[in-house]
């Protein structure tokens, strides 16, 4: 969806979490961040320091709608939901239809009473990167890219993201 909207000029500039369609696409990574799973506060894990993939065995989970986004490695039950937002993927967990996944900093901006965040060390952590149309080029583009990658250079450095897994800069 991403890539799509990229490249019909939908969205000019936009930040991703990989893997994506990278085909005519110009991507920087800018840091990587730990995945949380997203529990109901009711749930038997809700609270926990950190949880394992097979602590969630036969959980059903909630998908985002990009395939590319599913960061398990051991088969779910599926909640048969596809959802496009974090707001829609949390108001399904909230109601109990089943788990999710997302980023620790949207654990920062999507506090709620009614859900859980907890860590899941052994996943792969999130890639986030800025995209846009390879074809689409400007210097004003090409500044904001440097201020991002700088502002995550920053943000690493006072210990909040780890950039050190991200690629050099002018890939």
């Amino acid at each position: 969806m991403a890539s799509a909207a990229l490249l019909d000029g939908r969205i000019d500039v936009g930040f991703v979490r990989l893997p994506i369609d990278e085909t005519g696409l110009r991507v920087t990574p800018l840091y990587t961040e730990p995945l949380m799973v997203v529990l109901p506060a009711g749930h038997r894990l809700a609270g926990k320091e950190e949880v394992t993939e097979a602590d969630l065995a036969g959980e059903p989970l909630v998908w985002h709608a990009e395939p590319s986004t599913h960061p398990t490695r051991r088969p779910h039950p599926d909640s048969g939901l596809r959802v496009r937002d974090v707001e829609e993927k949390l108001e399904h967990v909230a109601a109990g239809r089943g788990i999710s996944f997302v980023g620790r900093s949207e654990t920062v901006f999507y506090s709620r009473p009614d859900i859980s965040y907890v860590p899941i060390p052994e996943l792969a952590p999130d890639q986030v990167s800025l995209a846009m149309a390879a074809s689409r080029t400007s210097p004003l583009a090409d500044d904001f890219f440097t201020a991002a990658q700088a502002t995550a250079e920053i943000t690493a450095a006072c210990g909040n993201y780890d950039v050190g897994a991200a690629v050099p800069k002018g890939r």
